[in-house]
């Protein structure tokens, strides 16, 4: 039976990788970012956090308006979800670390024997940790005491976000609202990583985002921002003990979510993109060819800061 051979030198020519290219680019990213000295890690985190930070305060402040709240709350929402995408483009660029999407890439790695377990867990730590000191960061120093809520509506806003996000909402709604936004988090970090220039990156990673925010889910790394400057405010029935116990720690809520979100992520593309069967083997064995001189695989992982 003929297989049609893939044709490497074409896709050269192309402003984005195959699936089956991602996904080894991803592999390969992930086996570095896997094997980065710790405080690498960590720092690369904690401005990712920083990032997010700066973003979700931007939301907060451009859907403060109590009129449109209440008669356009689409609108609101629509608007926020074209503001938010910025800070996932900004980490991305820049190749900062945030935690859900660093988890499917180095899931991914590790499913291909490129990064060890232990190697995995340590990283998946100091994102999560690194993520939580650059939001806390942000929003205490530069935010609250910054006084950048210093306006009685933009406080408003901000401590009716941290009620609706941990107190409205019962256990289950949280959980299943992270499997959502994290399934469109990983899938905006794909598409970052399928696109070759700068504008089609940003592109791609535009509209899962948009989606996500617009649909009102959670996301564990925004609402380390959402959450605390609630409670740094004086959101009332909000306290820290039940931040990490509902929005966090639970068996049911996000940080548990997030992280089976993107473990399954990474078990999806890898199983979509980059299991065999007859045509991809031959198609794996052409791009191994075509990247064995030095030169060719430097070229495919020139993309690295993604």
């Amino acid at each position: 039976m003929a297989v049609t051979h893939v044709h490497v030198d074409n896709m050269a020519n192309m402003a984005a990788y195959t699936p089956k290219e991602t996904a080894e680019l991803m592999s390969r990213i992930g086996a570095v970012r896997g094997r980065a000295r710790p405080d690498k890690i960590f720092f690369s985190a904690f401005m990712a956090g920083c990032l997010v930070s700066f973003t979700s305060a931007s939301a907060v402040i451009a859907t403060a308006s109590p009129w449109f709240q209440e008669n356009a709350p689409g609108l609101i929402r629509m608007i926020s979800g074209l503001i938010f995408p910025s800070g996932i483009v900004m980490i991305l660029i820049s190749g900062s670390e945030l935690f859900t999407g660093s988890n499917m890439i180095t899931g991914i790695s590790w499913m291909h024997g490129r990064l060890p377990l232990k190697k995995l867990l340590l990283h998946w730590f100091l994102c999560f940790w690194g993520n939580m000191a650059g939001a806390l960061f942000v929003m205490s120093i530069i935010v609250g005491y910054g006084g950048v809520f210093d306006n009685e509506i933009f406080k408003k806003q901000a401590i009716a976000n941290a009620q609706l996000k941990q107190i409205t909402p019962q256990w289950h709604q949280i959980f299943l609202r992270a499997i959502g936004c994290n399934w469109l988090v990983c899938l905006s970090c794909y598409l970052g990583l399928q696109a070759k220039d700068v504008t089609s990156k940003v592109a791609g990673m535009w509209w899962p985002i948009f989606a996500f925010v617009t649909m009102g889910l959670e996301h564990v790394v925004a609402n380390m921002f959402f959450i605390p400057i609630g409670i740094f405010l004086g959101a009332p029935g909000i306290s820290v003990g039940l931040y990490i116990w509902k929005g966090m720690l639970s068996p049911w809520t996000l940080l548990p979510s997030t992280v089976s979100t993107t473990s399954s992520q990474s078990a999806l593309w890898r199983r979509a993109t980059y299991l065999p069967s007859a045509a991809v083997l031959l198609s794996r064995t052409a791009v191994a060819r075509a990247a064995t001189p030095a030169a060719s695989s430097n070229a495919l992982l020139k993309h690295l800061r993604l």
